[in-house]
């Protein structure tokens, strides 16, 4: 072992390969899946808590994310929080460390944040608000002044009424500032989303911004209009507690303005009943902490002694909902601290008042944008951390979507940034971007996702085989640990109503009471030797994309840097990440023209964003890394964003920019020009906007140059094939996967200077040599593949001098085997549905066997006329005795396979009474040699389909409706609900005439022999 980093439950292994090879066939539980946990108000039973996690063991399942939320199901009867429920969660995190699980607990109640009802509107979020009157002097004011009404909420707030009358109750004095009365002036362009007042979330919709633009000039406000700051009077001294005013007007007319601090009104959404109440100030780690003691000490205190790595492990902050804040107590003076002046007479500002100019009051803006960035990860994701730390956990986080700092900042702060996907129709393919990005730049070996996040009350349609091309397009966006979304907790009794719970109208329904979850762990299997191979070393990464100053900032790359359409677009042959300038300025430095990154990977060239302005100080780190050798593609700034220093800041940023991009105009043609050790890529197309925001320039510019240098992409093929890469010392690790639903033959090409590469299978931790490979340059090894419909591997070189040196061709033996039929099971089978869920009745089940019939040959379930197998779901066991005569044994000298053809969806086999394993993708093959005999071969076939045939059949007449449940515990309110014959579950889209899914064994069914 050359490296172990230990954090709480975060397990950081980098492997010699004798090691990688032993835990590629069996992957520790550091690097299996997960699930999200969700709870749904008050609905929980211990029992349920404790078969959930059998359940999740017994599938090779490690990880549980606890959430609890209210949505789309009526309240149970264990409040959150109460005694009963605390005793139940502690118990749970005692079994789970038992099991060797990891819980992830929320950093709170809902999923979008942190608070409770513990949190009062002075420890809540918060907003200035102003409100002004006019006077006219001279004369003495003495009077109430008004007190400025909250702001409207975020749609996304979810106030009660409750919390509506306490959030109005409450203000907080801030300051009382007069000046000379202005006119009206136009209202400044989305100033509250400017101001941070409200910054929506679902940055998947189109109109809500990514980013606030940064300009070097404004359109002019009129002079009379703008109030001058050296005018502004702080009249905060004379403001009485009881709100009113004594003061000596000057001469002429005058505003005065009274700022308070007001609750924002953001709440704990969607939290379970009891747990609603305000966010939590995330500019205080007071207020968080006090958050931390009130809701996670309080069960850390139940469950009593921890074992690290197991049991309780991690706090994790989920997507960011909550909107925004621009103010807490301590803002005025932090701001001075980090700005180097003071924002009193910009108060203004946040009430729609142009101050200085309309550039001065844009750049304050900026300034109050970039301190509540500062703020929130000092004191929001760094107390989470700092206090996970403190009780020996690790921090996780989500950091989309528009929270008030950039999301690369914010994510940058966690030991494991998290990203999310989803089966069908959101796109979110962003924040998987940002979240590899942030490990790779940070040197960060885990990331996760919340994985097949699934809308519409479809969730029951997915199985492991629908998952397999996101699954590999996930891993080839740099994901390697998967959260499942979701595994619902199952109340309803061990023996209760299935499918069951449901979270609302979401989730995968990837819980115990799915029809294929004995079948299930192959899959996860198959995810924890992905993800052991692909948190090894660095990521192979070439262009590095820097992301504009400021905040909120979502990173979106030129629309041609990706191929593909909606969910699944993914990196070109060259691949990129994105870095802010914070993360810039702290970390990158260079090594042999490379811009590198502590334990993190190195690039070719950083591209910069097609903006006016940028800070001194992100100028100097630009300068910094050219001078030693860097190359960047970019235009030069022209000003500062920032009120800091200013002007000087401008005079600053001129002369730096002359200094690296020279005093003559941009050359019309792209152009390298030499800066020291580096170059700088200007003109022409190397700074010609390509997106829709135009933000950067070409993806093909960028590539352009690095083909001019003799940069080939990492990974090339003939075919339509996805990659990752990445490397350790001595291996450099290939994982490749077919986007296809057909098989590809394909070349490809390598960029290493590995030796003799193996193919290693993640579907059953077996290798082999590629011996059909050839050096075609340095640098460079193609071979030929063959992939199945959606098949993928990892495709691994290991670096050794001598092998490179005394071979320039590696064999002749094929890399990928052909396959020849020796015997088609052509006979009928006897096939067996289990009664209990609608097999055939006696009368129409062969020689009188419960729910077995005679299959003349193989055909999908829904083709069939008996209703107990057309709308059948569940597991169903095939039958067939058959001979292979010795000869035909004694011919097949390779291997010996059985090969099931086409399957719907997962099949166990068994072979003469041995248990061969589950297969749960193409090619639906298993290995049976040395399992075979003459005659007498007994081959069962376990097949699994999906929920949906039988709820669909359970809205037929006469089965829709059949039964009435309820639960005499409280469980969903203790009412009445009608159910189906067979089924139940708290949502459903499916009806009586919605189209019923493929299933069963269709074959053909063979026995195969391999060329080698």
């Amino acid at each position: 072992m050359r490296r172990l980093i230990i954090l709480g439950s975060l397990f950081v292994l980098s492997l010699r390969a004798a090691d990688l090879e032993n835990s590629f066939l069996n992957p520790p539980d550091s690097v299996r899946p997960g699930v999200y946990w969700y709870f749904m108000d008050g609905n929980q039973t211990r029992e349920g808590m404790i078969a959930d996690l059998e359940a999740m063991h017994a599938a090779g399942l490690r990880k549980a994310l606890f959430l609890e939320v209210n949505i789309g199901v009526p309240r149970g009867p264990v409040d959150f929080m109460s005694e009963a429920w605390q005793e139940n969660f502690a118990y749970a995190v005692r079994k789970a460390d038992e099991l060797g699980m990891e819980i992830i607990l929320g950093t709170g109640p809902g999923w979008a944040g942190a608070g409770g009802p513990w949190i009062d509107p002075a420890r809540a979020m918060q907003h200035l608000r102003g409100e002004a009157i006019q006077v006219k002097g001279p004369g003495k004011y003495s009077a109430t002044l008004p007190v400025p009404q909250p702001s409207k909420p975020s749609r996304f707030a979810g106030l009660s009424k409750p919390l509506t009358e306490k959030r109005q109750a409450w203000h907080q004095d801030v300051a009382v500032l007069a000046y000379p009365a202005r006119k009206k002036h136009d209202p400044i362009e989305q100033l509250d989303f400017k101001s941070l007042v409200d910054v929506q979330p679902y940055s998947i919709w189109k109109h809500v911004p990514r980013y606030v633009p940064s300009s070097a000039s404004y359109p002019a406000l009129p002079a009379d209009s703008v109030v001058d700051p050296a005018s502004v009077i702080d009249l905060t001294s004379h403001l009485k507690p009881d709100g009113s005013l004594e003061w000596d007007i000057p001469e002429g007319e005058w505003t005065i303005m009274r700022f308070v601090a007001r609750a924002t009104g953001a709440t704990t959404r969607p939290a379970p009943t009891p747990g609603h109440g305000f966010e939590v100030d995330r500019f205080s780690s007071e207020a968080f902490q006090y958050h931390f003691d009130q809701f996670h000490q309080k069960l850390i205190d139940k469950i009593g002694k921890r074992t690290p790595g197991r049991g309780l492990t991690t706090l994790h902050l989920d997507s960011w909902e909550s909107s925004s804040q621009n103010w807490t107590p301590a803002f005025q003076k932090a701001f001075k601290k980090l700005r180097g002046y003071d924002p009193l007479p910009f108060f203004p500002v946040y009430a729609g008042q142009g101050v200085g100019s309309r550039e001065q009051t844009e750049r304050f803006l900026w300034d109050l944008r970039r301190t509540a960035q500062d703020l929130t990860i000092a004191h929001h994701a760094g107390a989470i951390k700092r206090v996970a730390h403190q009780k020996g956990m690790s921090f996780s986080c989500e950091p989309y979507d528009m929270n008030p700092s950039g999301n690369l900042d914010l994510g940058a702060v966690a030991d494991v940034p998290m990203c999310e996907f989803w089966s069908s129709e959101v796109d979110a393919v962003y924040s998987c971007i940002e979240a590899s990005s942030i490990a790779h730049v940070m040197g960060r070996p885990v990331v996760r996702a919340e994985a097949f996040t699934t809308p519409g009350g479809i969730g029951y349609m997915h199985s492991p085989v629908a998952l397999k091309n996101q699954t590999d397009w996930a891993f080839c966006m740099g994901i390697n640990e998967i959260i499942f979304h979701t595994f619902q907790h199952q109340p309803l009794g061990l023996e209760g109503p299935k499918p069951g719970m449901a979270m609302g109208p979401y989730g995968l329904q990837w819980h115990r009471n799915q029809t294929f979850w004995p079948m299930v762990a192959s899959y996860h299997d198959y995810l924890a030797r992905c993800g052991q191979m692909l948190r090894q070393g660095q990521s192979v990464t070439d262009i590095l994309y820097l992301t504009p100053e400021g905040a909120p900032h979502i990173f979106m790359p030129p629309e041609d840097a990706v191929t593909g359409s909606g969910i699944l677009r993914e990196k070109k042959d060259y691949h990129f990440d994105a870095i802010s300038p914070l993360l810039l300025m702290d970390h990158a430095t260079v090594r042999d023209g490379l811009i590198t990154f502590k334990n993190g990977s190195a690039y070719r060239i950083l591209v910069l964003p097609l903006v006016e302005t940028m800070t001194p100080e992100l100028l100097k780190t630009l300068e910094r890394l050219v001078s030693k050798g860097a190359t960047i593609q970019g235009v030069p700034p022209k000003k500062s964003p920032s009120l800091t220093d200013y002007p000087r800041c401008d005079t600053r940023v001129a002369e730096l920019a002359r200094d690296l991009w020279g005093k003559d105009a941009l050359p019309a043609e792209a152009t390298a020009q030499a800066y020291r050790k580096g170059r700088i890529l200007v003109g022409g197309a190397y700074t010609t906007p390509a997106s829709i925001d135009k933000l950067y320039p070409s993806y093909a510019s960028t590539v352009g140059f690095l083909q001019q240098q003799g940069v080939k992409p990492a990974f090339q093929s003939t075919g339509n094939l996805r990659y990752i890469c990445r490397q350790t010392e001595g291996t450099d690790i290939f994982f490749v996967g077919n986007r296809e639903s057909t098989q590809q033959c394909v070349t490809a090409t390598f960029r290493t200077d590995g030796g003799l590469p193996e193919f290693w299978n993640p579907i059953d931790g077996s290798r082999r040599s590629l011996t059909e490979s050839q050096r075609t340059e340095k640098g460079s090894v193609t071979l030929p593949m063959t992939l199945e419909p959606y098949e993928s591997g990892f495709i691994v070189f290991t670096r050794k001098s001598s092998t490179l040196a005394q071979v320039a061709k590696y064999g002749s033996l094929p890399n990928f085997p052909a396959f020849k039929t020796v015997l088609n099971l052509t006979n009928a089978w006897e096939v067996t549905f289990d009664p209990k869920w609608g097999g055939p009745s006696s009368a129409e089940a062969t020689e009188g066997k419960p729910g077995t019939v005679k299959f003349d040959s193989l055909q999908d379930w829904t083709k069939r006329q008996e209703s107990g197998i057309k709308y059948y779901s569940g597991i169903a066991t095939y039958r067939q005795v058959f001979d292979l005569t010795e000869s035909q044994i004694s011919n097949l000298k390779s291997k010996i396979f059985l090969s099931l053809g086409t399957v719907h969806k997962l099949a166990r086999v068994t072979l003469n009474g041995e248990k061969l394993g589950t297969v749960w993708t193409f090619p639906y093959r298993i290995e049976v040699t040395g399992k075979l005999k003459p005659t007498g071969n007994v081959l069962e076939v376990e097949v699994s389909n999906t929920w949906v045939n039988r709820l669909i059949g359970d809205q037929q007449p006469g089965d829709k409706g059949a039964r009435q449940l309820k639960w005499e515990n409280g469980l969903l309110e203790g009412k009445t609900y009608p159910a189906g014959r067979y089924t139940f579950t708290t949502v459903s889209n499916y009806k009586a005439n919605s189209p019923l899914q493929e299933s069963g064994l269709l074959g053909p069914v063979e026995i195969v022999g391999s060329s080698f």
